[in-house]
């Protein structure tokens, strides 16, 4: 495993603390500050924000300052569209694989079910997110898998700092559809332009549901 260099020691510090909202949208980004806190030094932590800058999570104003960003709804969706095309693709790349991903998928299914029943979101989360990436690593493709990654880690810290990052009802739904995606993925008769719909489709739908919206899926 490569060592975290300082400037990703900054990044992922300033964005666990936009995460957990110890950061606030509009609220000054001091780096001498926050290179205090972390312990290393002010560039490190320019370079960082600058990061962040280009994922649209810090606005930085010459001779003013960093900022954190305020996030809008459609820049979250167009994030989600983006994932969808991505996880649409690495869904059926991952179907050449699908006789050793049929008991791994069913057994987080399974345990996803356990936190659901038990309300245990943080676990929720935690196997929802093993589910997916169970699927995208299997597809064999690094620069697909990096990018799905990114989309990801920038998804998470931008619902973070909006009120989208709770979607009421919406596990339960997410269970029957990655009972579907399993069930498509490990049958070689099925249609891989279905099952990129069915990939593509699932993470819309999230979309489709803060907007109080419906997207077809069987």
């Amino acid at each position: 495993m490569a060592r975290q260099t300082k400037k990703d020691l900054a990044y992922d510090y300033i964005k666990r603390c936009i995460r957990e909202k110890r950061l606030l949208p509009g609220q000054r980004i001091t780096a001498a500050h926050l290179a205090d806190e972390i312990g290393i030094s002010v560039l490190p932590v320019r370079e960082a924000l600058l990061k962040l800058e280009a994922e649209r999570l810090v606005s930085i104003t010459p001779y003013v300052g960093a900022v954190v960003s305020w996030v809008s709804a459609e820049e979250i969706y167009d994030v989600i569209r983006l994932l969808a095309v991505l996880e649409g693709y690495g869904t059926v790349e991952a179907a050449a694989h699908r006789a050793h991903l049929a008991p791994e998928l069913t057994a987080l299914n399974e345990k996803l079910q356990l936190a659901l029943n038990q309300g245990m979101w943080e676990w929720f989360i935690e196997l929802n997110r093993s589910f997916h990436f169970t699927i995208y690593e299997a597809a064999g493709n690094a620069q697909l898998l990096d990018s799905i990654r990114v989309f990801w880690s920038q998804l998470d810290a931008m619902l973070a700092v909006t009120a989208f990052h709770l979607v009421p009802n919406r596990a339960a739904e997410d269970l029957r559809e990655h009972e579907l995606i399993t069930r498509l993925l490990v049958d070689p008769a099925t249609d891989p332009w279905e099952l990129e719909r069915i990939g593509r489709e699932h993470r819309l739908r999230t979309a489709a549901y803060m907007r109080g919206q419906s997207v077809a899926f069987p």
